[in-house]
């Protein structure tokens, strides 16, 4: 596993993929667009990775040994500190089953090897954004219901 310092503001992508090639390409890729990196080759490397450093996105290799990038996600998203957390899975596997099941088992998005450079980065940018505006929207609807209790604590201690 490779691991970078952490600078505040910069998304941090969690890029999975048993090819040490590709996941060189990826981190040089993805650092030229400003973005950190943390990197594993298997599955069971980053559900262990994903525990303590909770990356904004996760870039994940359908194909591998030990635990494939299906099993992976499935066991992604039973953390509920991931339940959120965009998973592009990218893969060498291009038929609707493969798709299909990528989807099924809570993939944000897919795309396939060879990888298209300019698809990759714009997809990555609006899974980000998304998954920042669901926060913003979350700490809002949390800041209301807040408000909401101070004001019916405060009608409550008016009534007394």
């Amino acid at each position: 596993m490779n691991t970078h310092l952490v600078q505040k503001g910069c998304p941090l992508i969690f890029v999975v993929d048993d090819d040490k090639s590709m996941r060189m390409l990826l981190r040089l890729a993805l650092e030229q667009e400003g973005y950190q990196v943390l990197e594993a080759q298997d599955g069971e490397a980053c559900l262990a990775a994903y525990q303590q450093r909770q990356p904004d996105a996760i870039l994940l290799d359908a194909v591998m040994p030990t635990m494939d990038g299906f099993a992976c996600c499935t066991k992604l998203r039973n953390l509920p500190e991931c339940e959120r957390t965009p998973v592009l899975m990218i893969t060498v596997l291009d038929d609707p089953d493969a798709v299909e099941r990528a989807f099924v088992v809570g993939a944000t998005d897919y795309i396939t090897k060879p990888i298209h450079w300019t698809v990759l980065r714009y997809r990555l940018r609006h899974l980000l954004q998304q998954s920042q505006l669901y926060k913003q929207l979350e700490e809002a609807n949390q800041e209301r219901e807040r408000l909401a209790r101070l004001v019916v604590h405060y009608e409550e201690m008016d009534k007394k």
